[in-house]
């Protein structure tokens, strides 16, 4: 006798084909097949585990031939985990079933909006002509539709105009006032942006030596670890009032894109250092061997020139953890004055020996060291990379202006590694016709330590050393 048969359930498949990760409000798309076609199937999307039969589909549709493809319309979907079923016959027998799939949240529209509401431009001389362009200082969200933003003057000095393209011009005027000059400007996006800038154009007195500010910035792995990055460094460039800024770990960070939002001139080398500049900039090389180094000449109004290095050192081997761990100071200054990082400043000196046997044209180094400072206080030991940069006739700046100063107060490693040893590892250096009017230690806010560092204000893990001199 022949064994009995059963009848087979009828083959059917359901599938998401589209999008792949939704997001609320968007149309899905599904592909269905079923030998079992019929005039009343349909396809019904249900929230959570909710299974057909039990309320309402969220939205459904006939299908009516044995294969296809549907779209529904997803405006009724909130944020959840949803499945879509096939059913038969106007009921709630299930033919297939997509696997559960997420709808997420859509991001809020952010509108266009200004990087700053308000921020001081370089100091310009009087009679020179100005001019500032706000245009590459508003910001388009990612996601939000094109729009063309468009300017106007509100409000400020006479001697300030504004261009309907967002440019400032004007002409310093030959007896500026003791403020800087200020113009309001207000924008308005095609987009459904708003927002008002205020911008300050300082006018420096006839006859007084011209200031350049200059900060050592490094972007932590080309700021792979903090939210929208580039907008907070332009931020912070702005903010701070800075002239020129040399900055490490910026190995596919996007310089000339930052350069070009700024109005700036940029100069970058594949080893990760790079040069930012409100200035021209002139003779530009990349001469250190095996060191992560470049330099340019800024060429000032006027026909002043300060020649800009930037460098980043070797962080192997780190002396403050050996002294953590239980080393003599003694045995450390050996094994630093054997680094890969000593040898590494040696180098540089060598690479910036004509430049400082000039003593017409002032020069700069701006640099992470990877090494404390044998000049700050409560130093042990004498640390051989400063010394070797003192010996070569570079004096530190914020030393300079701050003799007295504990070297945690200045500490640029590490704002969000409390941990760590807090020491003043990233410098700026000068020789020549330079006079230091301040020396700072940059950091915005109060930063989230590792890991949660995304959402931070201040864009990197070492805090930036920042000098305003004033060329004599």
């Amino acid at each position: 006798m022949s064994p009995l048969r059963t009848a087979a359930a009828p083959a059917a498949t359901l599938t998401l084909t589209a999008p792949t990760a939704p997001r609320e409000g968007e149309r899905l798309s599904f592909r269905w097949s079923t030998d079992a076609p019929d005039p009343k199937n349909w396809i019904g999307i249900y929230d959570g585990d909710r299974r057909p039969g039990t309320g309402s589909s969220l939205v459904w549709s006939y299908v009516t031939t044995a294969t296809g493809d549907l779209t529904l319309d997803g405006a009724a979907l909130g944020e959840g985990v949803y499945t879509a079923y096939l059913l038969a016959k106007d009921g709630y027998g299930i033919l297939a079933k997509t696997a559960p799939f997420t709808v997420a949240a859509r991001p809020p529209v952010v509108r266009p909006y200004a990087v700053t509401d308000a921020f001081a431009t370089g100091e310009y001389a009087p009679g020179e002509r100005i001019s500032v362009a706000l245009a590459p200082l508003w910001i388009r969200p990612a996601g939000n539709p094109s729009g063309t933003p468009s300017f106007r003057r509100v409000s400020g000095d006479s001697w300030l105009n504004v261009g309907s393209d967002g440019t400032v011009t004007g002409t310093a005027p030959a007896h500026p006032g003791t403020h800087p000059g200020r113009v309001t400007v207000a924008v308005k996006d095609s987009a459904g942006g708003s927002d008002t800038v205020t911008v300050r154009v300082p006018v420096r007195r006839a006859g007084a030596g011209p200031r350049l500010a200059v900060a050592s910035l490094n972007l932590w792995d080309a700021g792979a670890h903090i939210d929208g990055v580039q907008e907070k460094v332009l931020r912070l460039v702005l903010g701070a009032r800075l002239d020129a800024v040399a900055l490490q770990e910026a190995a596919g960070f996007p310089v000339e894109a930052l350069a070009r939002a700024l109005g700036w001139h940029a100069w970058a080398a594949p080893a990760g250092t790079a040069l930012l500049s409100r200035f021209p900039l002139e003779d530009t090389a990349a001469p250190v061997a095996d060191t992560a180094a470049l330099a340019a000449t800024l060429r000032l109004p006027g026909g002043r020139k300060v020649r800009v290095w930037a460098a980043q050192l070797d962080e192997a081997g780190y002396g403050p953890y050996a002294l953590r761990d239980g080393r003599s100071p003694a045995e450390v200054e050996t094994a630093e004055a054997k680094s890969v990082r000593y040898r590494q400043t040696t180098a540089l000196l060598a690479a910036m020996k004509q430049d400082l046997a000039n003593r017409r044209t002032p020069v700069v180094l701006a640099a992470g060291l990877a090494s404390p400072s044998h000049l700050d206080r409560a130093a042990r030991p004498r640390w051989p990379v400063t010394v070797a940069l003192a010996a070569a006739g570079l004096r530190d700046a914020h030393h300079e202006a701050n003799p007295r100063q504990a070297r945690e107060a200045a500490a640029t490693w590490s704002p969000v590694r409390p941990d760590e040893p807090q020491d003043r590892i990233d410098q700026v250096q000068y020789a020549g016709p330079l006079r230091v009017e301040s020396a700072y230690t940059l950091r915005t806010g109060w930063p989230r330590p590792v890991p949660d560092t995304a959402a931070n204000g201040w864009p990197s893990d070492h805090a930036a050393p920042a000098v305003t001199f004033t060329l004599h």
